[in-house]
């Protein structure tokens, strides 16, 4: 009778480990990314030319961080207006940082500011904020 309570219990087993199927995720896993966050700045509307900080807080649990990268999209297109190397990086703290932009010539326009982190496995990670970049007033006298 024992040895019977075995086999039913076997099988029973046999058939709870068919009901799981293995599925695709739809991705891949290629490796560990840093992250942000925090993103600001110091203002969300300027005119060209003014000055806008552009403030993040960043850390890596896995991969040290190796640079920096400050990108402006406009209109679909973009560029990398600044970039900052990094060494020394340390797993076990997080670091703020920040990037001084210079509001271009377009107006009226919405830039997206991001920021990306670069890890030593040469992948990136970002987050991003809008800028609205508007008309300077004139004076009325």
């Amino acid at each position: 009778m024992k040895f019977q309570s075995y086999i039913f219990s076997f099988l029973l087993l046999i058939g709870f480990t068919g009901c799981f199927n293995e599925y695709d995720e739809g991705y891949d896993l290629i490796g560990r990314v840093a992250t942000i966050p925090v993103l600001t700045l110091s203002q969300t509307e300027a005119v060209p030319g003014a000055a806008v900080a552009v403030t993040f807080r960043y850390y890596s649990e896995h991969e040290p961080v190796t640079e920096l990268r400050l990108i402006q999209v406009v209109n679909g297109e973009r560029t990398t207006v600044s970039t900052k190397a990094i060494s020394g990086h340390n797993l076990r703290d997080s670091y703020q940082d920040s990037f001084t932009y210079t509001v271009p010539a377009l107006s009226p326009v919405t830039v997206t500011l991001r920021v990306e982190v670069v890890t030593a496995n040469s992948l990136a990670n970002g987050r991003q904020a809008n800028l609205d970049v508007v008309e300077e007033e004139e004076e009325v006298e």
